[in-house]
């Protein structure tokens, strides 16, 4: 992850409950990850919106970091190597919530 969306994410854990365009930092920084690691802008765009509400900094940042190495190793990241990926964690929330807003953005 750039030093400045990590920093600009955990800016806004700490700050949350004082600034609220800390929801949609985070959202752009997760769309341009996702789009940029080769998920379709529109399905990176929904997934972003959905994970920036419901996922926590440090899932996202679990999952930007696969996003970076996918990207380093001139790799396009699709949908089924994230949800791969995030099974392997054991955290129900977190698969919940990329599978969930991967079949939600896929039918919009």
């Amino acid at each position: 992850m750039r030093p400045f969306a990590h920093a600009a994410m955990l800016g806004c854990a700490v700050l949350a409950p004082l600034a609220s365009g800390c929801s949609a930092v985070v959202e752009q920084r997760v769309e341009a990850g996702l789009a940029e690691a080769g998920l379709p802008a529109a399905m990176a765009s929904c997934m972003a919106e959905i994970w920036a509400d419901d996922l926590s900094v440090d899932q996202i940042r679990e999952i930007s970091q696969f996003a970076d190495a996918v990207r380093e190793d001139d790799r396009t990241l699709t949908v089924g190597s994230l949800i791969g990926h995030v099974s392997e964690w054991n955290d129900p929330e977190a698969l919940g919530v990329v599978t969930s807003s991967a079949a939600r953005c896929a039918l919009s």
